[in-house]
This record gives C-alpha cells, structure tokens and sequence, in this order.
C-alpha cells in the first residue's frame, strides 16, 4: 500500500512538473487539482498546510510543497522524491534548451513563444478558478465579502502598474508591491495582532504601520524611503514580541523534532553532494558555484521575479555569467518553458558556467546538474526546518489566522500573475500582423475553448494544454 502511494505520488508530482506552466504560485491550483482532487495524495486541510508553510519560507515554492506533501506520504524518501520530480521537468527542459540554441538561432524561441499564448491562456482561466474556488469556500456573506475585500487589495497593491499599462496609462504607480512585501506584511499584522484579527488595540496600530510601509516602499515612496529601515524593524520587533507572548501564552506545545530534522537535512546534503560529484571532479569552483547556489535559493524570498535580480547580483555582477547569455539566454529560454524559475535559471546558469570552462556540453551539462541539485535541496531543507517548527506550535492562534487568510491572499496575488501572463506571454508575442487585438480575441477563445471542455468530464488536463498550445500555435503561424 506505502509502495503504491508512494509511485503514486512521484508520477503525480514529475506530471505536474511537465505541465507546470507559469511557476510559483500559478502552479498552486494545477497541483490542488492534481494532488488534493483527483489522486487523494493528500486532504485539503493537509494541502493548505502546505501552502501555508511554503508562502513563509524562501525557495522554490511548488518544490517545497511537493517536498512537504511527500514528506507526509511516505516520510524523508517521499520528500526527496516528491521535490525532485517536481523540479526535474523544467529543469531538463531548459539544459536541453540551452544546448539546443547553441547551434540554432531564435527561430525556435519565436515558435515557442506562439505555443506559450495558447498555455498561457489555459494558465489565466485555471488561476481565475482557483480564485473563484477561494470565494466558494467562504461560510457566510460576510467572509465572502472579506475574502473578496483582501484579493482585490492584494491585487491592486500587486498589479498596479500592470493594470495601467493594460490601460495604455503613463502613471507612475503608487505601490506596485512584490509578493514578499505583501506577504511579510500581512504576517506582521497577524503575528503582532496574536492571530486576534478583532483585537482592536492592536490592529490599528498594526494597520497603521503597514499602511505607512506601503507608501514607503511603493513606487511614489509618499512616506520618506528613508524611514523604510525604522519600519522593518519596529515590524520585525512587533512580530517577535507577538509571537513570543503567544507562545508563552499557549499551554499546547508538542516536542520538538530536532532529531528528526536533523536527519532530513542531512539526508539534503547528501543530496546534494552525490549530484554534484561530476561538477567537482571537473572544478574545484563548483564548491563556490553550490555555496552561491544555496545562497541565491535563501535569498529567494517573493517568488521568481525576485529570484532573476538575485540571480542577477549573485552570477552576473559577479561575471560567473554574462549578462547577454544570462537575459537573451537562460532567462528566455526558462520563461518559454514549464517548471519552476529559481531550479531553471539555477540549472541554466550551472550550465553556462560548466560550458564556458572547457567549451563542453557535458562539462556544462554536469555543472547544471550541480545547480539542479543546489535549487532542490535547499528548497526543501528549509521548509523542512520551517515544518518542524510548524509542528511544534500548530495550535497558535496566529498559525490558525495565517491558515484562514493565506487563500485569499494568495489568490489576489494569482490574479496579478494572470494579468503579468497576459502582457508577457500573450500581448509579448505581438509582431507583424500578430497586434495586440487579435492576440486578445485569440486568447478569449482558447479561454472559452477550455471552459466548455471543463465541462465535459474526462478531458485530461494534459490534453488541454496541448489543445491550447497548438490552438495558439497554428493561428500565430497562420497569420504571422
């Protein structure tokens, strides 16, 4: 029975990695569906744990759930195997990629871009579902008024400046938040307020200060960016005060599983340093390229946009990679394909670095295998880390309030990753007779095209997506 749920859930994770399209948190509905929905691997309840813990913790976000939810399957080799098949995929892809465009021109980058807007459009109609699912799932007109209330602010904090260059508007935007700010700022409020959302005397207070974040770190930077430094860290202090005095309040606390994620990251390392063996015998610089690697992955906090400016800092700046292979390469090479972008860009620039010491593919090859290793292994060995703790104190109030607003907070972020589709991959293809009208019309019907195919039972999602692909494929090349 373990031997079945286990392959059951490898297969589920390594499907989804194909299939993945749009990374982070664009892949938290495909993997609910998958994970939750049709194979059973998991309950809802254990699933938004899951998100829950992967939202607070730096890394690859669909491999630390993946880690996390193979960890409660079948324990340490479910959770290595679990992030593994979730982040091969797309990293294989994007080494293949790269090898490939080494003798081909931009001819196949064009060509995948046509695919991408018939994937991209499926992606936008599952992230408006996955929002709608939010909004279902509330117990009364009042949450569902709140829900809403929370996404929408999520989603214009978000996608302000999105929402004006849809518009054709030249404004500077006022906030444009990143995920991290958004969410550090929502678990301040939490954390500082004890998971109390009605205690009064401390929301306010907590409402203020992240009001006055929010126009310090925006666009417009209304309060002085000065102050910035003074507000994280009254933050900072507010939410560690908080959470100690629940803490010391809270007369439930379980034993700490410090041996247990002892071995696990253990487990990690050993991970790591078997597939990085090739790269080490080639270099002796692949010690620095995995400690970079770990580095980069702990920096990584807000998803994949955020981890291309620490990439960026940590191999370009650097001059590991050039800045003309890491943007016109690696970078347009990961956002055309499936996966997750902090193992892909990790991989893609493990390759460049092995390439360019010998000029070989397979020395590049071994190198990227190196940064494929680094992107999983620290991934999970963190939220391991951040489990653990989880698990200690899972009957805090605040860990409760994080459980009940994390999906709407989530799903207000998804509908500005909906929108950053729209403009990258669909409106980014337009050229020649291929205007922003009919690229808008074309992804409409492939939208429609996939709800009415929802509507048919035992369509399988893989089918979908290719319809999609090859919808959007045929009419680019049609009337390009």
């Amino acid at each position: 029975m373990g031997s079945n749920k286990f392959i059951s859930m490898v297969t589920t994770m390594l499907k989804i990695g194909f299939i993945g399209f749009g990374g982070g948190t664009a892949l938290i509905p495909v993997i609910e569906e998958e994970i939750v929905e049709k194979n059973h691997v998991v309950t809802e309840e254990q699933f938004n744990d899951e998100v829950m813990i992967a939202s607070i913790t730096p890394g690859a976000l669909p491999v630390e759930i993946a880690s996390g939810v193979g960890y409660q399957t079948v324990g340490i080799r479910g959770m290595i195997a679990g992030a593994t098949a979730m982040a091969f995929p797309g990293s294989f892809l994007t080494i293949l990629f790269l090898v490939i465009f080494s003798s081909a021109g931009d001819a196949i980058n064009t060509q995948i871009g046509y695919l991408a807007v018939g994937i991209s459009a499926f992606i936008i109609l599952t992230l408006i579902r996955y929002c709608t699912g939010t909004l279902q799932q509330a117990k009364n007109k009042k949450e569902w008024l709140l829900y809403l209330f929370i996404m929408l602010g999520v989603f214009l904090l978000s996608g302000e400046k999105n929402i004006y260059q849809i518009l054709g508007l030249s404004i500077t935007p006022i906030f444009a938040m990143s995920t991290i700010q958004i969410l550090g700022t929502a678990f301040f409020v939490i954390l500082f307020s004890k998971g109390e959302l009605r205690n009064i005397k401390r929301i306010i207070p907590a409402v203020i200060i992240a009001a006055m974040y929010f126009f310090c770190v925006g666009n417009a930077h209304l309060v002085p960016l000065a102050v910035k430094p003074f507000l994280m860290g009254l933050m900072a202090v507010l939410s560690i005060i908080g959470t100690v005095q629940t803490i010391m309040g809270s007369p439930h606390q379980k034993a700490f599983a410090g041996k247990s994620l002892a071995y696990s990251v253990l487990c990690w390392v050993v991970f790591t340093f078997i597939l990085s063996l090739p790269a080490i015998y080639i270099t002796r610089e692949t010690i620095r390229f995995i400690g970079t690697g770990f580095l980069s992955s702990i920096m990584s906090f807000g998803g994949g946009d955020a981890y291309l400016s620490v990439a960026q800092g940590l191999f370009v700046d650097s001059g590991a990679v050039s800045y003309k292979e890491f943007y016109s390469n690696i970078v347009s090479v990961a956002n055309a394909l499936p996966g997750l972008i902090l193992c892909k860009i990790l991989s893609g620039c493990g390759y460049a670095i092995g390439y360019h010491i010998h000029g070989s593919v397979v020395e590049g090859i071994f190198v990227a295998i190196c940064g494929f290793g680094c992107s999983v292994a620290a991934s999970g060995s963190i939220v391991i880390a951040v489990q653990a703790v989880y698990d200690k104190f899972e009957n805090l109030r605040i860990f409760a309030a994080v459980k009940h607003f994390i999906r709407p907070i989530i799903s207000g972020l998804l509908l500005n990753v909906a929108l950053s589709l729209y403009l990258s991959s669909i409106l980014g293809v337009a050229s020649g007779g291929l205007t922003a009208p009919i690229l808008c019309v074309m992804a409409l019907f492939i939208i429609g095209f996939n709800y009415l195919l929802e509507r048919k039972k035992g369509v399988h999602l893989l089918w979908k997506i290719i319809l999609s692909a090859v919808i959007s494929f045929v009419a680019c090349n049609i009337l390009i």
